[in-house]
């Protein structure tokens, strides 16, 4: 069974295999050149703009290139490795044959998923790990002016998803989710849309922005309300950060802690036509003095306005570089669950199948 499933699979596994081969070799040769310019950071969607610059665009741009197929890869290998696996013996009732001989229904599920699914999502692996690597190097960065950061957390999308272990489980998920869906609508064109339609909840929906920041307790810091700031013309951004932490959500809360909405437009107080024109008895210092003055009277009015609505503080969660790996694993651990699952209900159907 193992020999005949390679005979009808082999086309679609050496190509790829030697898709990934040849991102995962990018990746590296890309990971060697990027230390030669520590002063630029990398992150995705940095491309040479012509083939010919020089410099570090031409592994920024193969690094972009090699983690967009990580993000496509797990798509296309289940719709286009996954689902024909089992469609093309299903469609010609091939598998009609095979299950009056001596194999199994399991067996003949089982192969496929061995000789195939296996090798690739292994491959996948390699290519997530590579990426980190790679990617690892290329967002360090370091100026006289700000000093060393980091231009993007390994919380962020799309890199959690690529640069690490979970590529390889994304990848065997939706190759076990195509081989199933093939099995129960027996059609390859409602398999691929239905294979489609699962991966983008999956990936950017049910994992990236709502299941990924509960894995943990994310730490808590506490900061003044400082409202008159936090709503100017250009207030911080609380979600920036240059050491690689992934802050998951920032805003007032009370003082339980729970989360506020003001209405800030109730207290913004406009500035008199002549609060900037000198007074006629002022010296500069004493103007730079009575207008420091001011600014600190009106932020005390603001917050105490905020307060009047029950805010206590801002808070800003956040999880730590230091958290990733164990983010990877419980993440790779969700995805192979479910991948089991998957396989659970298509041997459920391979059992059905007439």
């Amino acid at each position: 069974m193992m020999w005949s499933t390679w005979r009808l699979n082999r086309t679609a596994l050496l190509i790829s295999l030697s898709a990934i081969a040849i991102l995962i070799t990018a990746t590296l040769t890309a990971g060697l050149y990027v230390p030669r310019y520590p002063q630029i950071s990398w992150s995705f969607s940095r491309m040479c703009s012509r083939w010919n610059d020089v410099g570090p665009c031409r592994p920024e741009t193969a690094l972009t290139l090699s983690t967009l197929c990580a993000l496509l890869l797990p798509l296309l290998l289940g719709m286009f490795v996954g689902i024909p696996a089992f469609a093309r013996e299903v469609d010609a009732r091939n598998h009609v044959l095979a299950l009056t001989q001596s194999t199994s229904r399991i067996q003949w599920y089982l192969a496929p998923v061995i000789v195939v699914f296996l090798p690739i999502s292994a491959a996948m692996t390699c290519l997530g790990l590579a990426l980190h690597w790679a990617t690892g190097l290329s967002r360090n960065s370091s100026s006289a002016l700000y000093g060393p950061s980091v231009s993007f957390s390994w919380f962020d999308f799309p890199h959690f998803e690529t640069a690490g272990v979970v590529l390889g489980a994304y990848t065997l998920l939706m190759l076990l989710v195509g081989s199933t869906l093939v099995l129960m609508f027996r059609s390859g064109v409602m398999s691929i849309l239905a294979t489609l339609f699962i991966f983008l909840f999956i990936v950017p929906v049910a994992f990236t922005w709502i299941a990924r920041e509960h894995y943990g307790s994310p730490t808590v810091e506490s900061e003044p309300i400082n409202g008159l700031y936090r709503e100017s013309e250009y207030p911080p951004n609380p979600y920036y950060t240059t050491d690689g932490t992934w802050v998951v959500h920032a805003g007032y809360v009370d003082s339980s802690g729970a989360g506020v909405r003001p209405r800030t437009d109730r207290c913004h107080q406009p500035y008199p036509d002549d609060y900037w024109d000198p007074r006629a008895w002022e010296t500069d210092e004493e103007r730079s003095e009575r207008t420091r003055l001011e600014t600190l009277d009106r932020a005390a009015r603001f917050d105490d306005c905020l307060r009047d609505q029950g805010v206590d503080r801002f808070d800003i969660r956040y999880y730590t570089e230091d958290k990733f790996w164990r983010f990877q694993a419980i993440e790779t651990g969700l995805m192979l669950t479910f991948a089991l699952v998957a396989g659970g209900v298509g041997m459920w159907r391979a059992r059905r199948l007439t």
